[in-house]
């Protein structure tokens, strides 16, 4: 028992410091995107840097450039625009600042949440292995969570402007960076959101223009949505087994049940059913612990229910499902739950485990989904049921 209150007195101490926190988080990154650069895994980086210099000599954003990287361009034009002061800097420490940049948008993200340093630093903390994964792959996870939590919580501070601005740059970056309008009923200047929605929308969709035509700009829109389209059909033709893509919930039951033909609409259409039914409490709309709920709601659904969702995209399902927890009262069922959803959602494809487990079992059944899909059941378990109400507000909310 006192090694257990020691450990425990430990782990607090950890928690009540804001500067190890932040230590951890970031050393841990660089660490990783240290070993992406010797092991020279920068190819992702690659296409967000070469996709400037393409839409500045207007090539086509979404060709084949098989003498630059592998893949292909899936974002927007205005993301070529974005990705700018990365693609200038020296091609040594680009890699290092595009990855720290992404982490450190999340990072800020949390500590803007209105819980107690001691809680933003528990789900850094038990989020830093799946931002280690994310990091790695040198993408723009870490950045779209972010994003969705800045249009949060400054919806939340009544600055419409700041969060249509981070909903829309999300957007541009990922689609899914949309599912921040589902924030949008916490808005108490409705039309204000609305104009600023339609002006940051114009805003960015024309950015390109200081570096391109408005006919290249044009020609590349087309060739976006095109690009996605072929990219949809072209997952869906892969074999399910082998290839890392669509872990969601659909890819999951595909996977386990030998059905590579299922619908996505059999799972989308009752998924949103239940999503929407959780802004039936709209007495509670006010009520921040309500609010929270409905920010972990939104960030499980998008990984869930995306047939797009990869291994690094994770690290949007992994953060909620740390909020959650640290919002709850650590009962025994709380702590089982957790410890169930985080070994699913960010361990089961890590080097923690066999190999065999991770390649035989995790990884061609989509299992990662299962703790995602877990926290989000209990989730709408406890609004339907209003448990969020039982949470002493004073203990976690600043």
């Amino acid at each position: 028992m006192a090694k257990i209150l020691q450990l425990k007195g430990f782990f607090k101490k950890i928690l009540e410091n804001n500067n190890l926190v932040a230590f951890i988080w970031f050393g841990l990154v660089f660490l990783t995107l240290l070993s992406a650069v010797l092991n020279h895994s920068l190819n992702n980086f690659i296409i967000f840097k070469q996709s400037f210099f393409h839409l500045q000599q207007k090539l086509n954003l979404y060709s084949i450039y098989p003498n630059e990287y592998w893949d292909h361009y899936y974002y927007s034009p205005t993301f070529a625009v974005l990705v700018a002061p990365f693609a200038l800097i020296p091609s040594l420490v680009a890699p290092f600042a595009w990855g720290l940049f992404d982490a450190s948008v999340l990072y800020f993200a949390i500590r803007k949440l209105p819980i107690r340093a001691f809680y933003q630093n528990g789900v850094l903390l038990l989020s830093v292995n799946e931002m280690m994964n994310a990091s790695g792959n040198l993408q723009s996870n870490g950045l779209i969570a972010g994003l969705i939590i800045l249009s949060f919580v400054h919806l939340l501070k009544q600055k419409e402007h700041s969060a249509t601005l981070s909903l829309l740059v999300g957007f541009f970056i990922k689609l899914y960076g949309i599912v921040g309008l589902a924030f949008f009923f916490f808005s108490k200047q409705k039309s204000k959101y609305i104009l600023y929605l339609l002006l940051w929308t114009i805003v960015l969709v024309l950015l390109p223009l200081i570096i391109t035509s408005p006919e290249f700009l044009l020609q590349s829109y087309k060739d976006w949505f095109a690009s996605l389209s072929v990219k949809s059909n072209f997952d869906l033709t892969r074999d399910m087994y082998t290839n890392m893509v669509d872990v969601s919930i659909q890819g999951m039951i595909k996977r386990v049940f030998h059905l590579p033909l299922l619908n996505k609409f059999y799972f989308i259409i009752p998924g949103l059913i239940l999503f929407a039914s959780q802004y039936t409490k709209i007495k509670y709309f006010n009520h921040l612990v309500y609010q929270l709920y409905i920010l972990c709601s939104v960030m499980l659904f998008l990984i869930i229910f995306n047939t797009g969702s990869e291994s690094p995209t994770y690290i949007i399902g992994v953060v909620p499902i740390c909020l959650w927890y640290v919002l709850q009262r650590k009962t025994t069922l709380v702590n089982t739950l957790f410890i169930i959803a985080i070994f699913f959602s960010s361990f089961s494809y890590s080097d923690l485990f066999t190999p065999w487990l991770r390649t035989y079992i995790m990884i061609p059944y989509a299992l990662k989904v299962v703790g995602c899909f877990l926290i989000w059941v209990v989730i709408l378990i406890q609004i339907h049921t209003k448990q969020f109400l039982t949470i002493d507000q004073t203990k976690l909310i600043i």
